[in-house]
């Protein structure tokens, strides 16, 4: 028995699709089935039967997540700590000031773990934490009004050359702003599962041009050829609340176009909620931004390590 098995089930228990956890986990669908069978086989027994509701657990599915759960709970905590270990710093860097201005979206899912990490290793250094729009982000870490930013930014800001895509309201990086992409990720659909859309195998653009949706309020610039284009859609709701976006899910009220890195962190012990892949669409990428003309602090280094060394397909 393998973690990553472990890992694989409890989605495929949430998505009730092999297809889906494979495109989410980026494998193809025989290797995760074969990493299935091989766990079935282990334990000479069935864990998931085929349905008209999709791929669902057999009893002893059931009781096979049930009893491993805590050992998930363990492996992750553990992780935390020894990719932390390596990270040792000197006793005058354990003091000292650090400013971060974040995306909204990253810091319910990323941010969250990363900080409670850094102040335990380092409960003398000032964090300084501003919650910002991708704009002001990167504008702010322009102007050195922070030590660097995090966006929630798509492909096409990176793009450059005529074979690219480039967006009616296109957007160019200042010239002393360096990027690095820390996660990429493809958007999915999240609805309840007894939305309309939740039959689908995969969706695309036709099918949202009726569905009331649920957005992140962004800057139109950074929309590119997203939904946001979209000019069919009967209602559009714009928040940056994320309980509100869970609230209006969890309901079936509207649908809501999100990473699936954001359904593992938000929605995936939701059981009602499901994700249905889309085509043709842009990635998003989870982008650190410096300045290349300030030195990053030995507290932003720090930072920045923790940043990389980030399990994103943590559940």
């Amino acid at each position: 028995m393998k973690t990553e098995q472990i890992i694989y089930l409890t989605d495929i228990a949430q998505t009730n699709s092999i297809t889906q956890t494979a495109q989410r986990f980026f494998i193809s669908q025989q290797a995760l089935s074969a990493t299935i069978k091989k766990l079935e086989d282990e334990f000479n027994t069935t864990f998931l039967q085929r349905t008209n509701k999709g791929v669902v657990l057999t009893e002893e599915g059931n009781y096979f997540l049930e009893q491993t759960r805590h050992i998930l709970d363990i492996y992750f905590k553990m992780k935390d700590d020894f990719s932390y270990l390596s990270l040792n710093a000197p006793p005058i860097l354990m003091k000292g000031e650090l400013h971060i201005f974040c995306h909204t979206r990253i810091l319910g899912v990323l941010l969250i773990d990363i900080l409670e990490q850094f102040i335990k290793r380092y409960p003398q250094i000032k964090i300084s934490l501003n919650e910002k729009e991708n704009l002001d982000i990167i504008d702010g870490v322009s102007h050195q009004d922070c030590d660097f930013g995090i966006i929630f930014a798509p492909d096409f800001i990176f793009e450059h050359g005529e074979n690219n895509y480039i967006p009616i309201n296109s957007y160019s990086l200042p010239e002393n702003i360096e990027s690095q992409i820390l996660f990429s990720d493809k958007f999915i659909i999240c609805c309840s599962k007894q939305h309309p859309l939740a039959n689908k195998d995969y969706i695309f653009q036709q099918d949202l041009d009726y569905t009331p949706m649920i957005l992140f309020d962004s800057n139109p610039v950074m929309h590119g050829n997203s939904f946001y284009t979209f000019q069919n859609q009967q209602t559009k709701i714009f928040s940056n609340n994320i309980q509100f976006h869970k609230d209006l899910l969890l309901r079936g009220i509207v649908a809501s176009c999100i990473t699936s890195f954001e359904f593992r962190k938000l929605y995936l012990k939701y059981k009602n909620l499901t994700a249905i892949p889309m085509e043709n669409y842009t990635n998003s990428n989870i982008t650190l931004v410096t300045n290349s003309n300030h030195h990053l602090s030995p507290q932003a280094q720090l930072f920045i390590q923790m940043l990389k060394r980030y399990d994103f397909y943590q559940i």
